[in-house]
């Protein structure tokens, strides 16, 4: 694990966070690939992520999920949006069609959701990733499902043999029912299931990291981020994440519960960077300023730790003032490839087929009414 400082701090960038953007002098790529995708020229930033959004509805119910946030953002709800692909040969013919023509932009690949450690799909899923190029190779998961058994083997153990680079298990909290109340999932993984987990995923090559919301009434201070530091240690993780709840603009979003819950209940992370900053055994390794994110890397002992915060709003404004320029890459369950969150924006690909709409069908609501 390369944690060597690699830049001086830059305090005006995290003042500014995401507004300090400028692909061209301080993004991690600082250049864009113009390619043919289906017979049309398209500009993708150069470090562009391609998300494999699972169609399976997520088994928590987050009050501030992330998921729901997204299409929010828009003025939309998820379940109005979210279509899946019934039938599997057609999902997966048009997951390889848009491997296949991101190949010269080689991106990042993330399986994420919704649930996948709960997808029917994600064995092969895996096994069609492992067949394509890629920087980097990440599964993120509320690691309930990671013990069940999918063609007789635990999902951990396909995850194991995808070699994926990165396993993000989401834990609001280190105590087991608090992260389980919190995250409203009645099957979260008890520490020694987590450290099994774990163990698993390190023999095969993966890196795993924790992810970590910061929230009123849970990890919402610097004191409790080193506490949640000595759990990661305890369960063999040296890796972990702390974010933000994401903003979004009041001027376009639906206003529904998880946006109320979010506003209500999110830590500002930037007081908590100034504590860093001043607090013995933290040493700076590099801020990461993205086009709607901002990232600082610290160490502490033996475990990276990031700060993240994310504004959808300011994603909107770069969408609008660069819209030649795709930033991010996502499979929808529709088997759509867009480069927003939503599947009916953005969209790239693949070139439409003859459509049997009995192998469409809309998803049932995914969460309890709130």
């Amino acid at each position: 694990m390369n944690l060597r400082p690699t830049s001086e701090f830059n305090d005006l960038w995290r003042r500014q966070k995401s507004r300090a953007f400028d692909l061209d002098t301080n993004s991690s790529a600082r250049r864009t690939l113009t390619f043919s995708l289906w017979g049309r020229l398209v500009t993708v930033y150069a470090n562009a992520n391609l998300s494999i959004y699972s169609a399976q509805r997520c088994n928590a119910s987050c009050p501030f999920c992330v998921e729901e946030l997204r299409p929010a953002s828009r003025g939309v709800s998820l379940q109005s949006q979210k279509r899946i692909v019934i039938d599997d040969e057609a999902y997966f013919a048009k997951l390889e069609q848009s491997l296949e023509a991101m190949l010269p932009l080689c991106p990042t690949l993330s399986i994420t959701g919704g649930e996948p450690s709960k997808d029917p799909r994600l064995p092969r899923i895996l096994k069609c990733l492992a067949s394509y190029p890629a920087r980097r190779k990440t599964l993120t998961t509320n690691g309930s499902g990671l013990l069940d058994s999918r063609n007789g083997r635990r999902v951990i153990e396909h995850i194991a043999e995808a070699n994926l680079h990165h396993l993000n298990i989401s834990i609001a909290h280190p105590d087991q029912p608090t992260n389980a109340s919190l995250m409203r999932l009645g099957s979260a993984l008890s520490s020694e299931q987590l450290s099994t987990v774990v163990q698993i995923a390190k023999q095969s090559g993966a890196r795993v990291r924790l992810s970590c919301v910061l929230l009123q009434g849970a990890v919402n201070s610097l004191e409790g981020i080193i506490s949640y530091l000595e759990f990661a240690r305890r369960v063999g993780v040296n890796d972990v994440i702390f974010r933000q709840l994401m903003k979004s603009d009041p001027r376009h979003h639906a206003f529904n519960s998880v946006v109320s819950f979010s506003d209500r209940n999110r830590v500002l992370l930037e007081p908590i960077l100034d504590q860093v900053s001043l607090r013995s055994g933290f040493e700076f390794v590099r801020q990461i300023i993205g086009y709607y994110y901002y990232v600082e890397v610290w160490r502490h002992g033996d475990v990276a730790v990031v700060f993240e915060e994310a504004d959808l709003g300011h994603l909107e404004d770069v969408k609008r003032s660069d819209p030649q320029t795709v930033h991010e890459l996502v499979f929808h369950p529709n088997g759509t490839l867009a480069s927003t969150w939503q599947p009916w924006d953005g969209i790239l690909g693949p070139p439409a087929g003859v459509q049997n709409p009995a192998s469409m069908e809309a998803t049932v609501p995914l969460h309890k009414s709130r």
